[in-house]
């Protein structure tokens, strides 16, 4: 059926209404889009700043104006070498030419940190990075730049604090040493001549000179047993390559050293399957045997000593030395000895810290050796106990240094 001319006209002034609203539509969604853009543009934390291909800048977001100390007005048209210290104001026209001409870009794409001029001449330091996009009215170049200024002076604080430390561990260590081996002569004499006075006159002295000497021989033990201690603390943290180690190898060794103290005092000791690790193995082999050592020493007078030793790989929340989500292996020697009051978990790793006085022996040094052992393996080590029921020692070592499990060189 034919439509009437009338008909025709309705047609085409609907559809021309339509396309009208669609065009609108479309206006208001691209301001609307504009818009979102520009508010984005204008309160983003990082500065932003968009030049042309020759260099020009045209346009700045309001962060990056505060950031090198203009108005958005003095930078508009203006080179972005005005931003930059030499000699980069000098190269830079050269770097925008060489760029047009080979496509190869240091900053675009990649991201650096460079350094940036304020309009009163101060200078900062910046991450920058550059996107380039073609428009069909020619190449437009965006940077954000962040300013890490406030992550610098950080930086610089914890390198002085680290060199610091150093300083000072080395310190330690050198006097803990000097201080041992100049104790060791002295003492030498005098063991010998108390084992010599004790060998050939030791029947004509009187009962209670017999008492004296032997508290002198005792004394003197106690102290060579802590020169010792203190000798083997100073060499912790000596600069000792890291190998692969079976600690399996490593506890099967620490055993047989300990042969007679476990068949003494009638103690088991469970070993489940451990990993190989890069470790120190000298440090690897103290680390176990103090702490073997100290749950065999601090059992209950009436139970024989149960030890337990395992290990597990776990993903870390926070730690100095890792990232975190990072995995670390984590080392478990539980006992069934006295245990001990938490409150005291700070203390026990304490060089010379004694908990239960002189009722066992010891210098109270084997703990502080263990965590310095564990801290220069990228760990850490704490304590669970109840007094009466027990202490699980956890010695928390840095993935970083594990390997898999298998063979090693040890």
């Amino acid at each position: 059926m034919m439509k009437h001319e009338g008909e025709n006209d309705k047609d085409h002034l609907k559809s021309s209404k339509l396309r009208g609203k669609l065009n609108r539509m479309e206006e208001l969604s691209h301001l609307e889009t504009t818009s979102q853009l520009r508010a984005i543009f204008d309160h983003a934390i990082d500065g932003i700043i968009t030049i042309d291909s020759t260099g020009l800048i045209e346009m700045v977001n309001p962060a990056a104006s505060k950031l090198f100390g203009y108005v958005p007005e003095e930078l508009i048209g203006e080179n972005i070498s005005i931003l930059m210290p030499n000699p980069d104001r000098r190269n830079h026209d050269q770097y925008i030419h060489n760029y047009h001409q080979t496509g190869i870009g240091r900053i675009i794409g990649i991201g650096r940190e460079v350094t940036g001029l304020r309009k009163d001449g101060t200078r900062f330091p910046f991450h920058l990075s550059v996107s380039e996009v073609n428009l069909s009215s020619g190449k437009i170049f965006t940077g954000i730049i962040h300013d890490i200024s406030d992550l610098k002076l950080a930086q610089e604080k914890l390198r002085r604090y680290a060199a610091e430390l150093e300083r000072s561990n080395i310190e330690l260590q050198d006097f803990a040493y000097v201080s041992s081996h100049d104790l060791q002569e002295p003492l030498r004499k005098i063991q010998a001549f108390g084992d010599r006075l004790m060998m050939k006159e030791g029947e004509n002295l009187s009962e209670q000179g017999k008492d004296y000497l032997e508290r002198m021989l005792s004394a003197s033990a106690r102290m060579q047993k802590l020169i010792n201690d203190l000798l083997a603390f100073s060499r912790v943290s000596k600069q000792m390559e890291f190998v692969s180690v079976s600690l399996n190898t490593i506890i099967q060794e620490v055993l047989t050293d300990l042969e007679i103290l476990i068949e003494k005092n009638n103690a088991t000791i469970v070993v489940d399957e451990l990993p190989t690790i890069e470790a120190q193995p000298t440090q690897m082999r103290q680390l176990f045997q103090n702490l073997i050592s100290n749950a065999i020493k601090f059992r209950k007078p009436d139970e024989a000593p149960r030890i337990h030793i395992s290990s597990e790989v776990k993903q870390i929340k926070a730690h100095l030395s890792a990232t975190p989500g990072d995995e670390m292996l984590e080392i478990s020697v539980a006992d069934n000895g006295i245990g001990f009051d938490e409150k005291y978990l700070d203390r026990i790793f304490n060089i010379f810290q004694r908990l239960e006085g002189r009722k066992y022996e010891g210098s109270g040094i084997g703990l502080a050796v263990c965590r310095k052992i564990a801290t220069h393996h990228g760990g850490t080590i704490t304590a669970h106990s109840q007094i009466g029921k027990g202490s699980t020692f956890v010695v928390t070592l840095s993935i970083k240094h594990a390997i898999k499990y298998g063979e090693a060189i040890l």
